[in-house]
């Protein structure tokens, strides 16, 4: 079976840009231009102590009843900037509350107002080997920072088993029931993501990527089970490419103005002033022939014969 997947692997990697059609590179933005903005949705799972485990592999798929049972809804959004034709840098942010239940155990755990910060970078690989194509395809990695308050629980019981982080004060009871406030530890995300241009400014894309945490106590319950805890997301959404204006400056007396390029002098003022010397006093060209040119030149000449 591995054998199989990785040759399937390999031949889409191989065939895949020999597939897709070719066209014209087409740049829609400068490199200073193309910034961009963007928002998402989709749901995400717990990957640690407190999970279902029938799934090796995945976290879980549509195949397991946790995959509709431990799923909560993620709000997300980058704001980044394209510094080379296939490197893109994003500040992305995202928003949920997280689940799971472990079913050996009977021990189920829910955080609430999860956030993840972080930076990462996007490498398109059909832009690195010149595919030029209205699709994209691109791993993603990052670092930043996760926050969360979870509590874990006996759904048969009801009793709290523990609850994280909970600040001391030097009057807890011998087991917390409830967190008291956020806890941020580190956090990496990577993962995998395809887009389609579908306008020059527009893009539509699906991202699927794991966020490992640097804590045990995500799910509020420490155990050797798994050193690995994470957070594994999919989510669609759309992003937005523009261009903030440039604005040059130029000394002033007393300091600097806004210097805009369609205000820059190109002498139109002062070939004006040249056609207006060359005219007569009712500004038509000194060889006009017209009636009142005429007339004009001939009482000039009778005063100067005066």
């Amino acid at each position: 079976m591995k054998t199989h997947l990785k040759i399937i692997v390999f031949a889409i990697a191989v065939l895949l840009p020999a597939l897709l059609p070719a066209q014209e590179k087409v740049e829609f933005y400068a490199v200073n231009e193309a910034w961009q903005g963007s928002l998402n949705i989709g749901v995400n799972s717990f990957w640690g102590d407190v999970n279902d485990y029938t799934n090796k592999i995945l976290p879980t798929t549509p195949f397991q009843s946790s995959f509709y049972q431990q799923r909560c809804f993620v709000l997300g959004g980058f704001f980044g900037k394209r510094l080379t034709p296939f490197l893109n840098v994003n500040l992305e942010f995202k928003l949920s509350n997280l689940a799971g239940k472990n079913y050996k155990t009977s021990m189920q755990f829910y955080s609430r107002m999860n956030n993840e910060i972080v930076l990462t970078a996007t490498l398109d690989i059909l832009e690195l080997c010149k595919v030029y194509s209205s699709w994209s395809v691109y791993p993603r990695i990052g670092f930043g920072v996760y926050g969360f308050k979870s509590r874990v629980w006996d759904p048969k019981t009801g009793r709290t088993i523990n609850a994280y982080p909970v600040r001391i004060t030097g009057e807890e009871t011998v087991q917390p029931t409830n967190p008291t406030h956020l806890q941020y530890t580190f956090a990496i995300p990577f993962g995998l993501g395809v887009g389609y241009r579908i306008l020059p400014e527009l893009n539509v894309f699906f991202e699927t990527s794991m966020t490992w945490v640097n804590s045990d106590f995500l799910d509020a319950y420490e155990s050797t089970a798994r050193k690995f805890e994470g957070v594994w997301t999919s989510s669609i959404g759309v992003s937005y490419q523009f261009d903030f204006p440039i604005i040059r400056t130029h000394a002033k007396k007393g300091g600097y103005e806004a210097y805009d390029p369609a205000l820059k002098k190109d002498n139109t003022e002062e070939q004006y002033k040249r056609m207006q010397q060359k005219s007569s006093v009712i500004h038509k060209p000194v060889k006009s022939h017209s009636k009142s040119a005429v007339k004009d030149k001939k009482m000039k000449r009778k005063q100067f014969s005066m």
